[in-house]
């Protein structure tokens, strides 16, 4: 139950950090509305073909999962060391925690905001005085019919994340020359050549640019692909060159504690040997 004397909370975003935002700021009393430009967990269902290598555990919190077991007690919790894909971690966690009674009708999907400001005054007014905080925000949105709406808040938290905010190729993170205009070709996210993006990239040459673990496994993908399409070709550009010494261009983590994330190192850095 939400207490009338508590600050009221806006959440942008109903991906997994909003989700246990908003759970923890409900089960403490506060008034909560979650604005979520498409859908819930609309991220992680983009990646939702790939394999974690941290355990259900990690990606859970007791409070989320008591949740989940009080709304449906027939329900039975995946073992804490079960390695979930994205669309495993939606469908097992991520979905029924946005349906429980503490977060249902405080999400709203297919929301946009479009600006957030302070309701007493213009952004260059009292700069660094206590007295803005004092101001609720006006957060300014179109709803899910494409509405303008405004509803105020006196807390902020963005968890929008920067998913859908990829570091360009070129030098510093800036667009390489062309980039901009060649954008629509280019995939910024983690492919699935295995399934339902294998006519892309059988029997083509892909170039690969990046030198972290979204990468690798891109490169481990296309290989499998390659082991049934010959002609397939892959090219794998890090910014980094690979250090002297070094299995490649992931660095090995000493005795890591997340096996698939060793085993995912290991077999990314063998197919450059």
């Amino acid at each position: 139950m939400n207490n009338s004397s508590l600050p009221t909370i806006a959440i942008l975003g109903a991906g997994p950090v909003g989700l246990e935002a908003a759970l923890y700021a409900r089960y403490l009393g506060y008034p909560v509305q979650i604005y979520e430009r498409s859908d819930v967990a609309a991220h992680v269902r983009r990646w939702g073909h790939v394999g974690m290598f941290t355990p259900f555990q990690m990606n859970s919190s007791p409070l989320g999962l008591a949740a989940i077991t009080a709304q449906y007690p027939e329900r039975s919790a995946a073992p804490p060391d079960t390695l979930m894909t994205g669309k495993q971690w939606i469908d097992n966690y991520l979905q029924p925690l946005a349906d429980t009674d503490l977060l249902r009708g405080k999400i709203h999907c297919h929301t946009e905001v479009i600006a957030i400001s302070r309701i007493g005054g213009l952004k260059t007014d009292t700069p660094g005085n206590p007295s803005r905080a004092e101001q609720p925000f006006r957060i300014l949105f179109k709803d899910a019919e494409g509405k303008p709406q405004s509803s105020n808040a006196e807390i902020v938290i963005d968890t929008t994340g920067v998913f859908a905010n990829p570091n360009w190729l070129g030098p510093g993170g800036a667009p390489a020359c062309g980039e901009i205009e060649l954008r629509d070709q280019i995939c910024y996210e983690i492919p699935d050549p295995l399934d339902q993006d294998q006519g892309l990239y059988r029997d083509k040459h892909t170039l690969v640019v990046g030198g972290g673990y979204s990468a690798a496994t891109t490169i481990t993908a296309l290989a499998e692909l390659q082991t049934q399409f010959p002609q397939t070709r892959i090219t794998w550009v890090t910014r980094q060159p690979v250090s002297t010494g070094s299995n490649g261009p992931l660095q090995e983590i000493p005795n890591d504690p997340l096996e698939q994330r060793s085993r995912l190192t290991q077999a990314a850095n063998q197919l450059t040997t």
